[in-house]
């Protein structure tokens, strides 16, 4: 089976919190990270009726931020996929994804 990634994924830890409307605040860390998004292991997930990943996903002009603990960068993200306590993040055009900190 051939490699469907298009960027050389590259494994760090790094602390993380991710922001949204429907889910207020997430903490977890990056598991690993490419060119063209990262796999963030959250430290917990909220119990909710449904996936609330797959709810964010349908709204396709609300993106999930993701904030570095220790930068003052901000990230527009969106999801492409949930496994059990991980989500798998795309980050959205980098010129216009990165977000003032300050903002937040």
């Amino acid at each position: 089976m051939s490699e469907r990634r298009l960027h050389m994924r590259k494994l760090i830890d790094a602390r993380v919190r991710i922001y949204h409307s429907q889910f207020g605040t997430l903490d977890g860390r990056i598991r690993d990270i490419s060119e063209g998004g990262c796999c963030v292991t959250l430290d917990n997930i909220p119990e909710t009726e449904g996936d609330l990943f797959a709810q964010v996903q349908c709204d396709e002009d609300e993106f999930i931020t993701l904030k570095p603990i220790n930068m003052d960068v901000v990230f527009r993200m969106s999801c492409i996929r949930k496994l059990d306590n991980s989500v798998i993040l795309q980050f959205e055009d980098c010129q216009q994804g990165i977000i003032n900190a300050d903002a937040l």
